[in-house]
């Protein structure tokens, strides 16, 4: 793909942007998306999420609005917590997105007073920019003119705002949301640019900030040559962001960072596409359509995902943005329809909430996932095999009934321990059964000042005692690009009903700063059964140690396994019962010693929660002195008969 900005440079996007073609796109835009969110107000689907925005609106109805005083914006400083003050910084988000929408819907009077009162709120906001992302050390950027991710969703929000209602809304409102998104973001960005290192970062950030600054130009710098120059700046980041991206399309940050970085890309290329009289059409590549197919490869079933990194397993994908990429795709999404509620999202996007009004099409929606996806540069595996319970009822011929059938899925994950929002887990893998994640990832911790500074290992969502891989001679996982899984073998299965299974192996000796440690394999092997009762997985953990002299130095091996499902025991078993599935891994007890812990923890919106380390020690003793150790853990997942 060329690179988008050597492909428009200003000289050429300022021909494209005339102030016809301006006129044009503002013109249909503006009664597109007003005309389709007042036609998903009497559709059923867009129930729930519309009960959202009038129950928001109801609620604070002439109330004030919950203050950020400078006390609370220092917290962040003083402790290292974010939540309270992002808390009240969300609410007053999703207050004013609910204001506008329903404004929309219906332009009552005292409906665009509130908007206008919550424009001039967020407007007299200390700055736009999160606490945690404040660079207090920077004496040449003040505070509300440091640009990060979440100004730049306020910029993007205020344009797009004052696009739909700016000519129904009081002069002085609008000019007071110019003369600020001016001061705060358009000059240290594009007038009098100072240096940001999203611009040159190859993650969600560079595609976030990027097309929310982008957005605003497109809509609010009124001099065509200015407003090219701006595009041409913000393309050089999305150049960046897509150098991030490997040909397979994998996002090492996982789907919930996916969705917010490639999410923001499309917003803004769709954007550009149309006040460009479509002449700018970035999408058309075939890397944009591998990194738009990242969420399906990495879905398991029923909305949950293989969700390493920082993400979810029930990441709410806009259905907008969805919708949006199957139309592109010219394809299904095996995800379930869902429109998400405006409160369902912590952060309260007016970017995601507004294209899932008008972008969302229930259509695009219902296809079966695939068997197998491999994602080679990534490092990533998924295989899906459907699972039929059989009745007790006999059909014709005296054969059994097939029953209803469920989805039974593994994942595991190879690449290195020097990603993006890193988590120290090469190796580690998911058993998912049913629409529920068996063997699971924890996904994102809290996030605080200690989330992101040195010594993060140490919380456990990060540390590879939080993962199911093994623990050797009492050592974590390190981080570092040196610590990396090698592919040593792939075999894919794409006809499942070959029964030749798929196989991985991994040689992740580097992980493990182990001096005594010369050589650690995990190869997995997974099969689906006989008639489609159930899949086997098979994980194959070959150790070598280093002699020291006539005798072996002690080693010691713990394998982790990793579940919120309290799992039960007995002799020579370990069993995980889900909802509709349910996983039982058998084990050698001479040479296994089992041990399951309960640990309270908090989700990454502060929630407490359990989860459950059940911990399979080798007995050394049974090697001897010998330097090669095997361990086989046998999984066998099928539907449960509860």
């Amino acid at each position: 793909m060329s690179l988008l900005k050597e492909a428009w440079p200003a000289s050429r996007l300022v021909k494209v942007l005339s102030d016809g073609v301006q006129d044009t796109a503002r013109q249909s835009v503006r009664s597109e998306w007003t005309k389709r969110l007042r036609a998903t107000v009497a559709e059923p689907v867009y129930a729930e999420l519309w009960m959202d925005i009038e129950r928001v609106c109801n609620a604070n109805r002439e109330t004030p609005w919950p203050e950020l005083p400078l006390t609370l914006f220092r917290q962040f400083a003083l402790t290292g917590e974010r939540k309270p003050y992002e808390d009240v910084y969300f609410e007053r988000r999703g207050r004013l997105v609910a204001l506008v929408l329903a404004a929309v819907a219906d332009s009552e009077p005292w409906r665009m007073k509130e908007v206008e009162s919550g424009l001039l709120e967020i407007c007299r906001e200390y700055t736009w920019a999160l606490p945690a992302h404040v660079r207090e050390e920077d004496t040449v950027t003040p505070p509300w003119q440091q640009v990060d991710l979440f100004a730049s969703e306020t910029v993007q929000m205020l344009a797009e705002i004052l696009l739909l209602l700016g000519e129904q809304l009081d002069g002085h409102v609008v000019a007071q949301v110019r003369q600020e998104v001016g001061r705060r973001v358009l000059e240290p960005v594009f007038w009098q640019p100072r240096h940001f290192e999203w611009e040159t970062a190859d993650h969600n950030w560079a595609a976030v900030c990027a097309s929310g600054c982008g957005i605003a130009a497109l809509l609010l710098v009124e001099d065509s040559l200015g407003k090219a120059e701006a595009i041409e700046k913000m393309l050089g980041a999305l150049d960046c962001f897509l150098a991030g991206y490997k040909e397979d399309g994998g996002c090492p940050e996982g789907v919930g960072y996916w969705v917010y970085g490639f999410g923001y890309f499309m917003y803004f290329t769709d954007m550009l596409r149309a006040f460009t009289g479509e002449a700018v059409d970035i999408l058309n590549s075939e890397k944009v359509r591998q990194i738009a197919a990242f969420a399906e490869r990495v879905h398991l079933s029923d909305g949950i995902f293989a969700n390493y990194s920082d993400s979810s397993e029930t990441e709410r994908l806009p259905s907008g943005l969805i919708s949006y990429l199957n139309s592109l795709q010219e394809g299904h999404s095996s995800l379930p329809f869902h429109v998400p509620g405006l409160l369902e999202d912590p952060c309260r996007r007016w970017a995601h909430v507004l294209r899932n009004l008008v972008w969302a099409n229930p259509l695009a929606f219902g296809s079966d996932p695939a068997g197998v996806d491999y994602l080679p540069q990534l490092g990533w595996l998924m295989c899906r095999s459907r699972s039929f319970r059989h009745s007790s009822s006999h059909g014709r011929a005296g054969r059994q009934k097939p029953e209803l059938d469920a989805m039974l899925a593994f994942s595991a994950k190879g690449g290195h321990n020097n990603e993006p929002h890193n988590h120290n887990d090469l190796g580690h893998f998911i058993l998912h059964g049913g629409g529920e994640n068996l063997l699971c990832d924890l996904g994102a911790g809290l996030y605080t000042k200690a989330y992101f500074s040195p010594g993060r290992e140490s919380i456990i969502n990060i540390s590879s005692g939080g993962h199911s891989v093994p623990i050797i001679n009492g050592t974590m996982q390190q981080s570092g690009a040196r610590a990396k899984a090698v592919v040593l073998d792939i075999a894919v299965d794409e006809q499942e009903e070959t029964r030749t299974g798929t196989r991985l192996k991994l040689d992740l000796t580097s992980a493990y700063p182990v001096e005594e440690l010369t050589v650690f394999t995990r190869s997995f092997a997974w099969t689906a059964l006989e008639e489609n009762e159930g899949a086997r997985l098979t994980v194959t953990d070959h150790f070598e140690f280093e002699p020291s002299g006539v005798s072996m130095k002690p080693w010691d091996v713990e394998e982790l396994l990793i579940s919120r499902i309290q799992p039960r025991t007995g002799m020579g078993f370990v069993e995980w019962q889900g909802t509709k599935a349910v996983v039982r891994l058998d084990y050698d007890a001479s040479v296994v010693q089992p041990r399951v812990e309960a640990v309270k923890h908090l989700d990454h919106d502060g929630v407490p929660f359990v989860f459950y380390k059940t911990s399979l020690k080798l007995a050394s003793d049974r090697w001897n002195d010998s330097a090669s150790v095997d361990c086989n853990l046998f999984f066998i997942i099928n539907q449960s008969s509860c």
